[in-house]
């Protein structure tokens, strides 16, 4: 399932020239404004690094901006680049229709017991790894 719809959601992303995780990257501070790299990287399942590798290329093609946080000394916020919102917004409207169509043909008590299904194997598999496993990220609009 995770295979297959990375490979859907590459296709319809190559006119954009962004990757999957760019792509989650982007609706999430389209959706939730300004962040620190930290906390971005929890929100889309990213370790530290991965994120800011993520978002260095981002900036350098103009995707998202860097700006000092006004709040805190060392921290930088990234957000959309005010240039690309129209772009974003049409990959807004993209994650919405990926959603749509993940879930065609199934009524809601079928989606409910899909997403019991799958949250219980995710609290499974951090069982699995032990008391110390990540902290469960917030759950995004994105499928």
């Amino acid at each position: 399932m995770r295979r297959r719809l990375k490979q859907v959601v590459w296709a319809r992303l190559t006119p954009y020239g962004l990757s999957p995780q760019q792509f989650w990257v982007l609706l999430v501070l389209l959706r939730g404004g300004p962040s620190s790299l930290h906390p971005l990287a929890q929100h889309v399942w990213m370790d530290d690094p991965t994120a800011s590798r993520v978002v260095k290329a981002m900036v350098a093609r103009g995707w998202l901006t860097t700006r000092p946080d006004p709040h805190h000394g060392r921290r930088i916020l990234i957000e959309v680049a005010p240039e690309t919102l129209p772009r974003a917004r049409e990959l807004e409207a993209l994650a919405l229709e990926l959603k749509t169509g993940l879930a065609a043909g199934m009524d809601s008590a079928e989606q409910a017991a899909m997403s019991r299904g799958l949250h219980a194997m995710i609290r499974n598999l951090d069982g699995m790894l032990g008391a110390d496993a990540a902290e469960e990220p917030s759950e995004t609009e994105a499928p």
